[in-house]
């Protein structure tokens, strides 16, 4: 619905609006001079004066730029840029605004502190009078409760509550008992009670504590698991909304919790939830489940004294504006727009481009500025991932379902979500559609997400593909410029590739795409000496092949480069006594492989073979061998099945078990390696050189165990 229309529709029910805001103003200056009622309660504020029309006859206006700072009993703070407004609900408005300083409304009060450095100066809005001037240590203000500010000593971590007496003194109380950690932010709360969201140190965990001022005491803890995008704590309850849009629950007296859909705020004595879902507001009865939603839209909610909400949005009758919400007589959410918000626009978008796979999404619009999301979900596995912009009007995919595991190969449903940021009005755009995620298919690629995976048996006889770049994400020595940022405790996209039975087999290797299938095969030796073929079709295992027996005469076999040039992946095997045995690949799935050919003797020397691919740059496939004392040799692929004289790369490799191929490296043409073991782990960048093949290690938390992470190939 356009403006237009929206004011022609209401001008029989709705006076002439007029521009108060500048007429009714009345700066506020800093004074020293306080008349203080008790201990750390502000004294009055002038009253700003009301001219022209009579109370509730006039509506102010307001910038659609300008956001809800503090809900009182009076009126209510709003906060663009440098201009702060106290907005009454008798139509008149009070400008705080001055140069340099930060403004801050008190929880569901009357309150606004007016900063600058140190210097904090209360206005009591409801009564009038003179500020109160506190003179804080160095301290960040978090948030206001009542008269008393809620503050952070940066230098030591520790949370403050900070007012001043009717003698002019300010006291500084320190508050006990929070959790170790650091202090994120604060809640929404009722006067009396403040909140505050700790992460735990070491950890990506968070908690929240309630702290009564009275005390400065912490009186109870919440655990939130992940952080929490907003918290609310009521005198029965506490709620706070999580990154997958839903919000925790807890009531306070019994402990008893629930998880509801969206983004819920308490309202009215706790008896009903707004719930926020994109711009739609629904007001949600716990007494017997109703549902009203008075509000077309709605992009701002904020608690208010008495279990009232303030909300920023627009209403079919009214249009934009601000609008308190209460509980009427008859027992349901009655609205009361108390602000006109007359230069809102509806956003909107023409012009949408979205690539066929990873890429750039684009798109025009009316306004400079546009929050814009795209949700994708993988149509096979139901896995998703979200992408946003930065206000410019496109945003590039990059190909990964999270910030270490690329997307899967496959079918994608897209949402797209716009909504207005500039103006902060108007209902969100919703478009949708289907992309198609097409990659070459790359080597080792088990889970078919473009990346080469490691293949893991747990003690259970499980088989799992572990994605190489999330093992990688678990680095130890990672550089990260975030004080929130941690390195990856355990890899988040496992895939299973067999439930059960692959402790039948006491030699396993993957040898390469032996068949000319959908990806990398893998092949076992039981114990009574059969060598078996699982062709791998994109996540998925087909079933066994028998490939032949006779094989228990081998007492290692290893697979991954192609020896021979011929673009498939061959089998390398050292008998009892020592021979080191090649089998080249046919590309026949039900006889893969060549008769071997001896490469030569000797091997016995060595406890560990790897077959990683080029690493060094030379023509073909190479092979490192380990011997007994720990030395790691490199021998090159000369392209025909055969190698060059070995070349030491160094020792102290005996604290690793296994060693495998770990993909492409992203800086040279050449292959890396994953080293395992009881004690640590590290990945091994190719450095595309003969002489020096590696860099340096990338040490890794993951170690080799015998349940979860027995065998590495």
């Amino acid at each position: 619905m356009s403006r237009t229309r929206a004011h022609a529709r209401t001008a029989r029910v709705r006076p002439s609006r007029l521009r108060l805001t500048a007429a009714l103003a009345v700066t506020l200056a800093a004074t020293t001079a306080v008349t203080v009622a008790g201990p750390g309660v502000a004294a009055a504020a002038p009253t700003a004066v009301a001219q022209g029309a009579a109370a509730g006859a006039t509506l102010p206006e307001l910038s659609s730029a300008a956001g809800v700072g503090g809900v009182g009993t009076t009126g209510f703070l709003t906060v663009r840029a440098s201009v702060a407004t106290w907005t009454r609900y008798d139509g008149t408005s009070i400008d705080l605004s001055q140069d340099g300083a930060r403004y801050s409304g008190a929880d569901q009060s009357d309150i606004v502190v007016v900063s600058k450095g140190t210097r904090h100066t209360l206005h009591d809005m409801a009564g009038g009078g003179d500020p109160v001037v506190i003179d804080s240590p160095p301290y960040a203000l978090k948030s206001v409760n009542g008269s008393t500010l809620v503050m952070v000593d940066e230098a030591t971590g520790t949370l403050h509550l900070v007012s001043r007496t009717s003698d002019g003194r300010t006291v500084d109380r320190k508050v006990t008992g929070l959790p170790a950690g650091k202090i994120w932010n604060t809640a929404a709360t009722v006067p009396g009670t403040v909140a505050v969201q700790v992460a735990e140190a070491g950890t990506s965990a968070y908690r929240l504590a309630v702290i009564d001022v009275a005390t400065a005491a912490t009186t109870r803890t919440y655990d939130l698991g992940g952080y929490a995008y907003r918290t609310q704590v009521t005198p029965d309850h506490v709620a706070w909304q999580t990154y997958g849009s839903t919000t925790k629950v807890v009531d306070r007296r019994t402990g008893a919790s629930e998880t509801v859909s969206g983004w819920a705020t308490f309202a009215f004595g706790d008896e009903w939830l707004a719930v926020e879902d994109t711009t739609r507001l629904t007001f949600r009865s716990r007494k017997d489940g109703h549902t009203v939603e008075p509000f077309r839209f709605a992009n701002q909610v904020t608690p208010g004294p008495d279990g009232t909400l303030l909300v920023r949005g627009g209403t079919a009758a009214d249009g934009w504006g601000v609008f308190r919400v209460a509980l009427g007589t008859d027992g349901e959410p009655k609205v009361t727009m108390v602000a006109d918000i007359p230069d809102g626009q509806e956003l909107t978008i023409t012009n949408l481009s979205v690539p066929n796979g990873a890429g750039t999404f684009s798109w025009d619009t009316n306004e400079e500025a546009a929050r814009v999301e795209f949700q994708l979900t993988h149509t096979a596995t139901g896995r998703t991932t979200s992408v946003s912009n930065e206000l410019q009007p496109f945003l590039t995919w990059g190909g990964g379902l999270s910030r270490d595991f690329g997307a899967y190969n496959g079918t994608y449903t897209w949402r797209m979500t716009a909504v207005s940021e500039s103006n902060s009005f108007g209902p969100a755009i919703i478009r949708t559609g289907t992309l198609t995620v097409a990659r070459p298919t790359q080597r080792r690629d088990f889970n078919d997400n473009g990346g080469a995976d490691a293949l893991v048996r747990d003690g259970s006889g499980r088989l799992t593909a572990y994605a190489m770049s999330e093992l990688t994400a678990m680095r130890t020595d990672l550089e990260c410029y975030e004080t929130d940022c941690q390195p990856l405790t355990e890899p988040k996209n496992p895939e299973l590739l067999g439930t059960g039975g692959w402790n039948t087999y006491t030699l396993l290797a993957s040898p390469g795409n032996l068949a000319g299938g959908a990806a990398d095969d893998i092949v076992g030796r039981d114990r009574d000496g059969v060598l078996w073929l699982y062709q791998s079709e994109k996540q998925k295992l087909l079933p066994r092949t028998k490939i032949g027996g006779g094989w228990q005469i081998y007492n290692k076999i290893v697979g991954g480069s192609d020896l021979n040039g011929d673009g498939r992946g061959d089998l390398l095997a050292t008998d009892t006594s020592g021979v080191l045995w090649l089998y080249t690949s046919t590309g026949d799935a039900k006889a893969p492989f060549k008769a071997r050919k001896k490469i030569g003797a000797g091997w016995q020397t060595y406890n560990l073979l790897t077959a990683p691919g080029n690493i060094a740059g030379a023509s073909a496939g190479d092979l490192l061998a380990r011997d007994t004392n720990g030395v790691l040799w490199l021998y090159l692929g000369k392209g025909d099945g055969t190698f060059t004289a070995r070349r030491q790369i160094g020792a102290g490799w005996q604290k690793y078990t296994q060693i495998v191929p770990a993909g492409k490296n992203p800086w040279h043409p050449v292959n890396d390696i994953l080293a395992v073991g009881p004690t640590g782990s590290a990945r091994y960048h190719g450095t595309d050189s003969t002489t020096h093949p590696f860099e340096r290690a990338v040490p890794l938390p993951l170690r080799t165990d015998s349940t979860t992470y027995k065998t590495f190939f």
